[in-house]
């Protein structure tokens, strides 16, 4: 890990990381009664890289490459109660990397990650089959690269490029009792992940490309319950994705994916007595997000999926309860624009979308008994783009 700190005039800054062993982190606790909470985290990362400039500019250069797997896990066993709060948070992150500029100044950088890992992979279970918990927040994230970009009155010039041939797995499973009042129980995978975010005036130009070559890009959690009273399950999985946001500058950005990986979602949830019940799955290729609450926005976007396909499923099981939903969907590529019409806001849109996969959404909700609603939704598509002006009120 790197650090670098407040600057008054032009600094320069250069990485290189290589990890070649595996890297391993799990944990498992074993609980009877907890009367305050129950609490594990557990991550793992292959190479982190972490940076920020106050009052100054800097140049980055930053290059890591993953060639041993990565593994998070997580067990926690339950007896009776965990208490009125369980978290469970397990992440495995093959490259991980974030810089940040602020005060004026200006970041230039170029930030290369290659993950050449066999796997990146997090796994997480709750065993309390005759135990209870008021509260839950559960969650499981697999991420082969992460890159993380920031202005805060400041300006980004950066070129941002990810490969990665891992498989990228998350997956998560909950068996319990009796959830009293809320839980959150979620999975999420992703091959390629990187995201800028800019306030306060400032302003980006930002050139990314992604490919991931994994064989596969899953995230997959089942949530199962003797009865529960509110609970949110989620899975989602992406090949590549790359999310820019600016607020009050200029924004321009050159996205180029390409996903070769079989990306598959799964969530599932079953409950016997339930009071309200929401089940998502979103699977997708090739997502590409840029937005500006600023006077512009000049985008060329540019995305492939191959022959691997796309699938997304969701479902939820039950006896007698209040609200279930289910809601499935599954897009080869994706792409949203948006500039500000209040701020006087144009936008310049290059776009090519291209897929060659199959792309499917399933959604199912099965009752034996009574409810007050139940509403299901699947949607597939093989390529989207939406691209708008509105006034961000």
């Amino acid at each position: 890990m790197l650090w670098f700190g407040t600057a008054t005039s032009q600094s320069t800054v250069s990485n290189d990381q290589y990890q070649g062993g595996n890297v391993t982190a799990s944990q498992t606790l074993d609980v009877v009664t907890a009367t305050s909470d129950t609490t594990a985290v557990t991550s793992s990362t292959g190479n982190s890289f972490v940076g920020s400039a106050v009052n100054g500019s800097v140049d980055v250069t930053s290059s890591q490459t993953l060639g041993g797997n990565v593994a998070a896990s997580t067990v926690i066993n339950v007896a009776s109660n965990a208490g009125p709060t369980t978290v469970s948070e397990t992440d495995a992150n093959g490259n991980a990397g974030s810089a940040v500029i602020e005060g004026g100044g200006t970041m230039s950088g170029s930030f290369l990650q290659t993950s050449g890992a066999k796997t990146v992979a997090a796994e997480s279970q709750i065993n309390a089959a005759d135990a209870q918990t008021n509260d839950a927040a559960f969650s499981v994230q697999a991420a082969a690269n992460t890159q993380e970009l920031g202005a805060i009155n400041g300006a980004i010039g950066a070129n941002v490029t990810q490969y990665n041939s891992a498989t990228t797995t998350a997956h998560g499973g909950v068996v319990m009792g009796d959830l009293v009042d809320q839980g959150t129980f979620s999975a999420t995978a992703t091959g390629n992940d990187m995201s800028s975010v800019g306030t306060n005036g400032s302003a980006q130009n930002i050139v990314v490309g992604q490919n991931n070559s994994g064989l596969v890009t899953e995230g997959a959690v089942s949530a199962n319950f003797g009865q529960s009273e509110i609970s949110q399950t989620s899975a989602t999985a992406t090949g590549n994705n790359a999310s820019i946001s600016n607020t009050d500058g200029t924004l321009q950005a050159s996205v180029n994916q390409e996903n070769e990986s079989f990306v598959h979602a799964q969530a599932v949830e079953t409950s016997f007595a339930y009071g309200g019940a929401t089940v998502d799955a979103q699977g997708v290729g090739n997502s590409a997000v840029a937005a500006n609450v600023g006077p512009s926005l000049a985008l060329d976007n540019v995305q492939f999926n191959g022959s691997a396909g796309v699938e997304s499923s969701a479902s939820f099981q039950g006896d007698t309860g209040y609200d279930s939903q289910v809601n499935s969907s599954a897009a080869g590529n994706s792409v949203t624009g948006f500039a500000c019409s209040a701020c006087g806001g144009v936008m310049n849109v290059q776009n090519t979308q291209t897929n060659n996969g199959d792309v499917s959404s399933t959604s199912s909700i099965g009752l034996t008994g009574s409810a007050r609603s139940v509403r299901g939704s699947a949607t597939a598509v093989g390529n989207a783009a939406t691209f708008y002006t509105s006034s961000p009120n």
